[in-house]
C-alpha cells in the first residue's frame, strides 16, 4: 500500500473517530434516530469525508440495514441497545466502524468490544481467517453469550465496502490467508446465545448494480445519481428526497429499478427471535502491527 492510499484511509478513520466522540456526547434517551443520522451524515461532510453508506441505526433486535426514513419518528428509550454503523470514505477508501450505546451498563456491549479486540490481536500477515474467527468466538463463549451466526466481517477496497474475505464470528475451517496491506473490517454481533438474522421491512437502502434503459424520468435520475455521485456505493431514499424527488416517486422508481435488475435492495435485518444485539466494528490494515484506522488507541 502506497503512502497516499494509507493517508486517505487514515483521514477517513480520523473523521470516523471524531464523529463517534461527538455522537457519544450527544446521544441520549428521547433522541430521534432521524436527528442522530442527520447529525452523523452532516458532520461527515463538514469534516471532509464522504458517505460510504447511509448510517445504520439499529435498536435492540434491529441488527443491520435500518436507516431512518425522511419522516421517521422512532426515538431512543431508556435501556435500548443502539447500534451505530457508520461508513466514511476519502476517494473511495473506506473507514467502516460500528459501536453500541446504552443508557445503562450492559454486558453484551462489554463482550462485543472484548471480542473485537481479541480478533484484532489475532491479525497478522499470513494468518488464516479461521484463527481470527476462533479468537472472536472463544471470547464471546467465555462470557456466556453467543454471536449472530449469519453476519460476518469482510474485506474492503476502493469503493468496495463488502469484499472478500468473509470473516465469520463463529468457529470455521477457512484457510483463506490475510496478506500484508489487506484491509478488513472485523464486525462481531453478540446476542444472549447464538442467533440468526432474518430479512424484514422497511427497505430504505439500495445500491447500483448496472445502469439499464428505463422509461420513468425519476428512475433515470436515480441511476445517474447512483452512478456519478455515489459511485456504486449504497444510498437511501432519504438522500434522494433531499435532492428534490418526492417520496412517492422515489419509492415507485426504485421498484421499477429493482424489477429491471438495475439496483439491489438491502432489507432490514432483525434477530429472528426478537432478542437484543450489540455490535462493534473496526477497520484494520493488515501489518505485523495492525493499523486500526478507526480506533482511538
Amino acid at each position: 500500500m502506497d503512502s497516499e492510499t494509507l493517508g486517505k484511509y487514515r483521514k477517513a478513520g480520523e473523521i470516523s473517530k471524531q464523529i463517534k466522540k461527538e455522537v457519544l456526547q450527544r446521544i441520549k434517551p428521547g433522541m430521534k434516530i432521524f436527528e442522530l443520522a442527520e447529525f452523523i451524515e452532516k458532520r461527515t461532510l463538514e469534516l471532509g469525508g464522504k458517505l460510504a453508506f447511509p448510517v445504520n441505526i439499529g435498536i435492540n433486535d434491529i441488527t443491520a440495514h435500518y436507516t431512518p426514513k425522511s419522516n421517521d419518528e422512532m426515538a431512543i428509550k431508556e435501556g435500548d441497545l443502539v447500534k451505530i454503523d457508520q461508513g466514511i470514505h476519502v476517494d473511495g477508501y473506506v473507514a467502516d466502524m460500528a459501536y453500541t450505546y446504552c443508557s445503562e451498563k450492559n454486558e453484551l456491549i462489554k463482550t462485543v468490544e472484548r471480542a473485537l479486540e481479541s480478533g484484532i490481536k489475532a491479525i497478522s500477515p499470513g494468518i488464516v481467517v479461521s484463527e481470527i474467527s476462533r479468537a472472536i468466538s472463544e471470547t464471546v463463549e467465555s462470557a456466556g453469550f453467543g454471536v449472530i451466526v449469519n453476519l460476518t466481517g469482510h474485506g474492503l477496497d476502493q469503493y468496495v465496502i463488502h469484499g472478500p474475505p468473509n470473516i465469520p464470528n463463529v468457529k470455521n475451517d477457512s484457510q483463506n490467508e490475510l496478506k500484508e496491506s489487506d484491509v478488513v473490517a472485523l464486525e462481531p454481533f453478540v446476542c444472549e446465545t447464538n442467533g440468526y438474522v432474518k430479512e424484514s421491512e422497511p427497505i430504505e437502502i439500495f445500491s447500483l448494480l448496472q445502469p439499464r434503459p428505463v422509461r420513468l424520468p425519476e428512475a433515470r435520475k436515480i441511476l445517474e445519481i447512483a452512478n456519478n455521485e455515489y459511485r456504486g456505493l449504497p444510498f437511501c431514499k432519504r438522500w434522494l428526497v433531499k435532492k428534490g424527488l418526492s417520496p412517492f416517486k422515489v419509492s415507485f422508481a426504485l421498484k421499477q429499478l429493482e424489477v429491471s435488475n438495475s439496483v439491489k435492495s438491502y432489507p432490514v435485518l432483525k434477530e429472528r427471535e426478537g432478542r437484543p444485539v450489540a455490535q462493534a466494528e473496526h477497520t484494520i490494515i493488515v501489518k505485523e502491527k495492525p493499523i486500526i484506522i478507526t480506533s482511538q488507541v
